[in-house]
């Protein structure tokens, strides 16, 4: 059998047991005697036996694979997030596929045909920068393919979702530079229209008129590239001889306060304090330390793919919202007693 892959009739033929006492005691059931289920076990591990996935989604009419789209893997948010959801995947029998949409809605919708073209059990889903039709979601919903989003979604599409409370989060970020005495405070928002960034705006706007702090729409850049663009914003900003600056990510946060070092002289965080987003490892290695929210990344992975499985298999009626919270963590860069 060297040159043929070995398959669960082979097994029985050499055993000399029923295919279906074989299947049984691969996949560890308990109606099978303990010294034919150690017999099964070593064979097929003798054999290298692998099982076909394929074979079997014909019989049960499932794959158990997930498909999962991002916007970027290589980011800390989302690769601590697929990270949830493969330790998920292994424990409860279920395969991930992963597509990336590098923040393109025609890429994110053809990723979305390709993998339903592979006959996936369900779909997870965080948005792109540039999604705004929800026609690839009402395909996936005409097909009979559960779907959710998770930190990115589409507000009008009723599907369920995990996401991280944004809002609150954004909130406590600039309500922190205000105690600390700020009253000139910018935001470096993030793309009109995300979901994520909408909601970060919205806390930094709803802290500055809870204190009573002015702003104007001056006060807000919005970075469409996110750090690629935000040091060009970060220069309009400074016109305006701001003491604090709200950053939309990490890496907008680090780039602020290396060009603010080395190229004027305000001092962080005596003169101008700044407060990034998401919890990058990046935050912690700059001078001084980037005060910062950190995303539960993982746990999101984890919640989300439970939650899809939960749709899959029982199939509720309803959909589900989950909201998972961010916590601020304050360091050097925004802190000064």
């Amino acid at each position: 059998m060297k040159n043929k892959q070995v398959t669960i009739k082979d097994l029985a033929r050499k055993l000399r047991l029923s295919v279906s006492t074989v299947s049984r005691a691969l996949r560890n059931l308990p109606d099978i005697n303990e010294d034919t289920r150690k017999k099964v076990l070593e064979l097929a591990t003798g054999l290298n036996y692998e099982p076909n996935y394929i074979a079997q989604s014909l019989i049960n009419k499932q794959t158990r694979i997930i498909g999962v789209i991002v916007p970027l893997v290589a980011t800390h948010f989302f690769s601590n997030a697929l990270a949830g959801m493969n330790e998920v995947a292994n424990q409860r029998g279920y395969h991930l596929m992963f597509c990336q949409s590098s923040e393109n809605a025609e890429q994110e919708a053809e990723g979305i045909r390709q993998l339903a073209s592979c006959r996936i059990d369900g779909l997870l889903i965080s948005v792109s920068k540039q999604t705004k039709d929800a026609a690839p979601f009402l395909k996936l919903q005409e097909k009979g393919i559960p779907f959710m989003f998770f930190d990115r979604d589409l507000r009008d599409v009723p599907a369920s979702r995990v996401i991280v409370d944004q809002y609150a989060s954004a909130f406590k970020a600039v309500e922190h530079m205000i105690k600390q005495g700020r009253r000139n405070i910018v935001h470096l928002a993030g793309p009109q229209g995300l979901s994520v960034s909408d909601d970060r705006l919205r806390g930094y706007e709803d802290a500055m008129q809870k204190y009573s702090v002015p702003y104007t729409p001056k006060h807000i850049e919005h970075c469409e590239k996110f750090q690629y663009d935000s040091l060009e914003r970060l220069k309009k900003l400074l016109k305006l001889k701001p003491d604090g600056i709200f950053c939309v990510n990490d890496p907008s946060g680090v780039i602020a306060i290396n060009y603010l070092k080395s190229n004027t002289s305000y001092r962080v965080p005596q003169d101008i304090a700044i407060v990034g987003f998401n919890g990058d490892p990046v935050a912690e290695v700059v001078d001084p330390a980037l005060s910062t929210v950190v995303q539960p990344g993982y746990e999101v992975g984890v919640e989300a793919l439970k939650m899809l499985i939960r749709h899959i298999e029982e199939k509720p009626s309803e959909t589900e919202k989950m909201v998972l919270e961010g916590k601020l963590v304050i360091r050097g860069s925004s802190k000064i007693s």
